[in-house]
């Protein structure tokens, strides 16, 4: 019993890292738009590939900037 009890703690550890791994890059990924945004040298396609978001998510976020 420990040890299926050990084995759900691991799995719901890993998964928890993953998932802060995930937030973490999409903290980043959003940093990285806002400044580029803020910049207002690239089209919102380029801040779209260069960040690593969709071109809604630029756009909804240079709206919430402003």
């Amino acid at each position: 019993m420990c040890e299926a009890m050990e084995r759900i703690e691991a799995r719901g550890e890993a998964r928890g890292e993953a998932r802060g791994k995930r937030e973490g890059k999409r903290e980043t990924m959003l940093a990285t738009a806002k400044r580029m945004l803020k910049d207002g040298i690239l089209a919102l396609k380029d801040v779209a590939r260069y960040s690593g978001l969709s071109l809604a998510q630029v756009k909804e976020l240079q709206a919430s900037m402003a």
